[in-house]
């Protein structure tokens, strides 16, 4: 009776009410849009007219129907057909083909709760497939492997430094086209084989792979010596006007035996360890030369790219580095000027920090008590970037990007110093550095540990 009621009233039963209800909602909310956005308010009103209610159930059975054709899943891809890889090296023959590795995770051996160490398995296979180019060797897989090779948890790419001499145009471009290689993945470079930087076992986690990209990360977020870069943005800085990269470099360190097997893993100490170790320096897709750690840390400064760092520093009229401070904050301005037929670069960093460790005589008590805190370090950054901005002239390679500020603020001068910028141009640019560091704080403490342990000896 209610149904029959509701009918003569005009309702709509079903799916046809459901439409109504929606039509009135939505010129309620007409009311609250903005009048300047008429396109909008058409977009939200329905479009089904009296007259093609009738139809509504006839057109909703379309998709049903078409439900009804090509179903499953044509493109599927079990995970027991997959050979899931957690990192890839690559290598050169003797020929001077590609020679390319990959760290397999066996999913059997990483089931079990707890660390790999106890356990009767690695928990990754290394294997090498050889080809004269690099997805020519990769599909060389299928004549030793039971699966297809799966690279989208693929953590780092480990490139051997004679292959990085030799030009990595074709690592590149199978990044750049592959759509299974992606180009998040995070790139180093060893002075050794990448074979055997794979081969290698971390104590502290189950997939060296992972660990690897996990150790890079909280090096750039905490050390501040080292700066982690992905395949696309390496192909950003090789694409730039200056066409200069930097990798970080990885390799073991140590005078034992490597920890490529679970029986050595299964002990309180390793004799090899892998360590991030140097800066490889890419110009012109091929590798430049190499960095130290400390010449690095100073380019890091130059181009912005410290998310934090500890920097030890002396205190003054002394060379022992007994003090340290983490900088929190940091913030670097390049100026280009014209000076002869030359550059002079104008750099002006400001930091801010928390001073961790103190050992110079002298209190805190004041503000100007800091100022001569705050001095040694200012010349102690001022020190790395000047080493930094000197070891990559060196190598005639703008790691700093200084030709990159000339093609955004110079453009007419940096066309006709382009072609031989890297190689004239750069070598040549004059540096003027100003550092300005501020202590945020100086920790729970007015003085030195040795300032107040005199003291207290004196009154005795």
């Amino acid at each position: 009776m209610k149904r029959e009621a509701g009918l003569r009233h005009g309702e709509q039963p079903g799916i046809l009410s459901l439409f109504r209800r929606k039509a009135e909602h939505l010129e309620f909310l007409s009311h609250l849009l903005p009048k300047s956005r008429p396109s909008l308010l058409r977009r939200l009103q329905p479009k089904l007219r009296p007259s093609s209610l009738h139809r509504l159930p006839a057109l909703l059975l379309i998709p049903a129907l078409l439900l009804l054709g090509p179903a499953g899943c044509w493109d599927r891809q079990e995970l027991n057909e997959l050979g899931i890889i957690s990192a890839t090296g690559v290598d050169l023959t003797d020929t001077g083909r590609w020679e390319v590795s990959y760290q397999l995770v066996i999913p059997n051996a990483i089931s079990a709760q707890g660390a790999y160490v106890g356990g009767s398995s690695s928990p990754v296979n290394v294997f090498t497939s050889v080809g004269d180019s690099f997805r020519g060797a990769v599909s060389r897989t299928t004549q030793e492997m039971s699966r297809r090779v799966y690279f989208s948890h693929n953590q780092v790419v480990v490139i051997s430094e004679e292959a990085a001499r030799r030009g990595i145009n074709n690592l590149m471009e199978a990044y750049m086209r592959n759509g299974d290689s992606r180009e998040t993945v995070t790139v180093l470079v060893t002075e050794g084989s990448a074979r055997t930087i794979l081969e290698q076992l971390l104590p502290m986690e189950r997939i060296s792979g992972v660990g690897i990209n996990r150790l890079i990360t909280l090096e750039e977020k905490y050390g501040g010596n080292f700066r982690q870069i992905s395949m696309f943005e390496m192909m950003q800085d090789l694409l730039s006007p200056v066409h200069i990269t930097a990798v970080p470099g990885i390799g073991l360190s140590g005078s034992g035996a490597a920890v490529d097997t679970v029986d050595a893993a299964k002990t309180t100490h390793t004799g090899a360890k892998v360590r991030l170790q140097k800066v490889a320096i890419f110009k012109n897709n091929k590798l430049a030369g190499w960095l130290s750690t400390h010449e690095n840390r100073g380019l890091l400064w130059v181009t912005n790219r410290v998310k934090g760092s500890t920097v030890s520093f002396p205190c003054q009229g002394e060379r022992q580095k007994l003090n340290s401070i983490r900088l929190k904050k940091q913030k670097t301005r390049v100026t280009p000027v014209r000076k002869g037929s030359g550059w002079l670069m104008k750099i002006e960093s400001k930091a801010t920090g928390v001073l961790m460790e103190y050992n110079c005589p002298g209190s805190m008590r004041k503000p100007q008590d800091l100022l001569p805190v705050e001095a040694s370090i200012e010349a102690e950054l001022k020190r790395d970037m000047e080493d930094g901005i000197l070891a990559a002239q060196r190598l005639k390679a703008d790691a700093a990007g200084f030709g990159n500020l000339l093609h955004l603020k110079h453009k007419e001068e940096w066309k006709q110093i382009e072609s031989d910028w890297n190689e004239r141009g750069f070598p040549k640019v004059e540096i003027e550095i100003s550092v300005h560091v501020k202590l945020a704080k100086t920790g729970r403490s007015i003085e030195s540990y040795n300032e107040a342990f005199e003291k207290s000896r004196k009154k005795e």
